[in-house]
């Protein structure tokens, strides 16, 4: 049977029973040609509960097969359509599709993420088309007695690039094949007894009609990429007549498929304008889920910074690694996943995080936990590099194809082994490597190799440990490592800061990194909290600048929202600022937000000097925004209490979140218990002492991100989701005899360079 380029060309001898084209290129609903019915395109935003509302993602001509076509999001999009009753395909079936996946799912429940499914495994009948693991694809028909899965491992599909796929169900022969842009590619007999059977199961196009779940929220087993020209008719076909079609589709293109843009794979920014608790400047993907920033690093003229990242929807599942470019570390433009778990028997399981460091050549090398569920351990140290060094975007990485770094037996707790951080040391002319894991009976700790050439590494012990019993909690594994050089001690010496991430939170030490030996000597046993902002900050990671010379952290700012809220929105989470660290005069780690921010200035809106409380509160109160940048100074008077703003105040503060230091209480603090109407999310912070200093502050407010930095000494990084849309204005606390040294507000720009 011929699978029909346009629905009024019909199908050699046997009727086209559906055929929905995805010619639309807008609104909610998808027609079925055949029926003449409108069948509804499900989507988050079609009734959208952070912004406005905004139709399914729509493509137009010129990447698409014919007319238009549809970009599934990977976990809110499908088609809905009545169940298709048996007598239709008592004669058998043909099914196809033109799919462009743009990533491939784990396989959950070893279903496939279907293109077209009405299926019922419970009672063994109907079908799921679609595809697995790695780009493998096939299809599962129920006989009743038994289900039957024939899958093509060997041609598997390509990702972000067309594919026409076809499966064929002849029952008289009782066979099923499969067809690969026309060319037969699998033929199987169907089970010695029982009949094909239909369920009274919608048909759905994009999803698996028994997908699984994500916490009761997201549904799993969804196709992520492009889809058109959706066919089925009734009665088998052969290769003849399933290469004919695609010949007649491809017709109108010269007989080569159009190449999808990256601008199509990907769900625009543009989507999410509105949403009032996306921030603007901060740096996050375009959209979906993301955790950690991680290996940053300058090459040729450019920064590069990578994340872990889910392509298929804002949870945690299937882990990538994205990847920016900026020429500032300001401005950011999302490239192609660098990173993909693949059927290469390293990261078949995901891709976690890791680092970057140069070669003896000067060419970046990256490292990252490669995660395989078939080894024990799981995890090891991969490393990929640069598919072509003349590309100014680094945008393709091959992987090195075995790990570069096992865990041996008696190398800290078995299985506990991840977040490699890499750095040279000149003076050795070699490279270490710090493993986040953790010592049987005692600390957390990071794990110490050395290698002369980046592929073969000895061990050299644990960096240094604290004693658990002393520091409760502190013998989970000590994940994201980093070790910074910072400057000179009072005593002379050069001083490092050693960063990790412990049970969500990021902690610190300074000290003496000791190269020949391989060990840290911390100038103070105890642990000390970077962020006062009780888990916001977390997932620290950095390097030198080669171009500056600053040791500069990137970070993960989480959210604080229910699954169901994530689904809403359509993203979750967003990078920290970055932030240079040094030492002061007084041995004490300064931080602070990187010069290159001010360049997200858009217009000054106050600067105000010399002023008492009283002026300062009049200015303020014509000031309105929830994308802004806070400069305070402030000169106190002996009384002690709150000094700093309040945030997203509402009218008659019916929201308000206050920041201060309590200068009666020693504490940097957020109040979050108004923040929200009808939500408390409670008060955040820890202590710090200015004694005789003045208050400087600086805060960046981001629609739902808050990070202040105090006298470069302590930083807080929090969240807050105001309900009300006049949530917007600006208030200074401060007793009455302060005086307003300094008090500045910008309005800010977005951090996205676009693609």
């Amino acid at each position: 049977m011929l699978l029909a380029a346009c629905p009024g060309s019909g199908l050699a001898g046997a009727p086209q029973l559906a055929y929905w084209s995805l010619d639309e290129q807008g609104g909610k609903r998808a027609m079925e040609s055949v029926s003449g019915r409108y069948d509804p395109v499900n989507y988050v935003f079609n009734r959208a509960r952070f912004k406005p509302d905004s139709a399914p993602l729509w493509r137009t001509a010129g990447s698409c097969i014919h007319g238009g076509c549809l970009l599934f999001d990977g976990y809110s999009t499908d088609i809905a359509a009545p169940a298709l009753a048996p007598a239709q395909l008592a004669q058998g079936f043909t099914l196809g599709a033109w799919v462009a996946p743009h990533a491939f799912e784990w396989g959950d429940g070893g279903h496939y993420s279907a293109f077209l499914s009405q299926f019922d495994a419970h009672a063994r009948q109907g079908f799921s088309f679609g595809m697995q693991r790695f780009g493998a694809w096939g299809i599962k028909l129920g006989f009743g007695s038994a289900i039957m899965d024939v899958r093509v491992r060997d041609r598997k599909l390509p990702r972000d690039t067309w594919s026409h796929v076809a499966a064929s169900y002849d029952p008289a022969r009782r066979r099923v094949a499969l067809f690969l842009n026309g060319e037969q590619v699998a033929d199987a007999a169907a089970p010695g007894e029982g009949e094909f059977g239909l369920p009274q199961q919608p048909l759905t196009i994009g999803r698996h009609s028994q997908p699984e779940q994500v916490g009761g929220v997201f549904k799993l087993n969804t196709f992520l990429g492009l889809m058109d020209e959706v066919r089925i008719a009734a009665g088998p076909s052969d290769a003849a007549a399933v290469a004919s079609g695609v010949k007649a589709d491809l017709a109108r293109h010269g007989g080569k498929a159009p190449q999808p843009s990256l601008a199509d794979m990907r769900v625009p920014r543009s989507v999410f304008e509105g949403d009032r608790h996306r921030p603007r400047y901060h740096l996050m993907p375009d959209a979906g889920w993301m955790n950690e920033p991680h290996a940053p690093l300058y090459y040729g003229g450019q920064y590069h910074l990578f994340f872990q990242k889910n392509p298929f929807g804002p949870f945690w599942h299937q882990i990538h690694w994205g990847h920016w470019t900026s020429p500032d570390m300001v401005h950011w433009r999302e490239l192609p996943i660098a990173l993909a778990p693949e059927d290469d028997g390293l990261a078949t399981d995901g891709v976690w995080s890791g680092s970057a460091t140069y070669a003896a050549d000067g060419s970046p090398v990256l490292f990252f936990t490669a995660g395989n569920d078939s080894a024990k351990p799981n995890q090891r140290t991969g490393m990929a590099t640069p598919s072509d060094l003349r590309d100014p975007d680094l945008a393709r990485w091959n992987k090195y194809p075995v790990p570069v770094t096992l865990q041996a037996p008696g190398q800290g707790r078995h299985g506990e082994f991840r977040d490699p951080f890499v750095f040279r040391d000149p003076a050795r002319q070699s490279w270490f490597q710090l493993v986040g894991s953790s010592l049987p009976g005692g600390s957390g700790t990071a794990l110490v190799y050395e290698s002369a050439d980046l592929r073969s590494w000895t061990p050299r012990g644990p960096l240094f440990s604290i004693d658990a019993k002393r520091f409760p909690g502190f013998d989970a594994t000590w994940e994201l490592p980093v070790l910074l050089p910072v400057g000179k001690g009072r005593d002379g010496r050069e001083r490092h800061v050693f960063l990790n991430d412990v049970r969500g939170q990021a902690y610190y030490w300074t000290g003496v990194f000791d190269a020949k030996n391989a060990r840290f000597t911390p100038d103070l046993e105890q642990p000390r909290t970077f962020d006062v902002g009780q888990g916001h900050f977390s997932g620290p990671s950095g390097f030198v600048d080669p171009k500056t010379g600053r040791s500069i952290v990137f970070s993960i700012a989480q959210g604080e929202r229910t699954l169901q809220d994530e689904w809403d929105a359509g993203w979750a989470h967003n990078g920290g600022l970055p932030v240079t660290l040094s030492l002061g005069a007084d041995g004490e780690l300064r931080i602070a937000p990187i010069s290159e921010l001010a360049a997200l200035r858009r217009r000054q809106l106050l600067d105000l000097r010399n002023a008492s409380v009283a002026e300062a509160a009049a200015a303020l109160a014509a000031i309105r925004g929830d994308a802004l940048e806070v400069e305070l100074e402030l000169a106190p008077s002996s009384e002690a209490g709150k000094r700093g703003m309040s945030l997203r105040v509402a009218p008659g503060r019916a929201e308000a979140t206050e920041l201060y230091l309590d200068t009666a209480r020693g504490r940097l603090e957020i109040d979050r218990t108004r923040s929200a109407s009808g939500q408390a999310y409670g008060i955040q912070g820890g202590a710090l002492d200015l004694q005789d200093e003045a208050l400087r502050m600086r805060i960046f407010l981001d629609r739902s991100m808050v990070e202040a930095y105090v006298n470069e000494r302590k930083s807080l990084t929090s969240r807050i989701y105001p309900a009300r849309a006049d949530a917007d204005g600006l208030e200074l606390l401060a007793a009455a005899g302060d005086r307003v040294v300094v008090l500045k507000v910008w309005a800010m720009g977005p951090a996205e360079k676009g693609n």
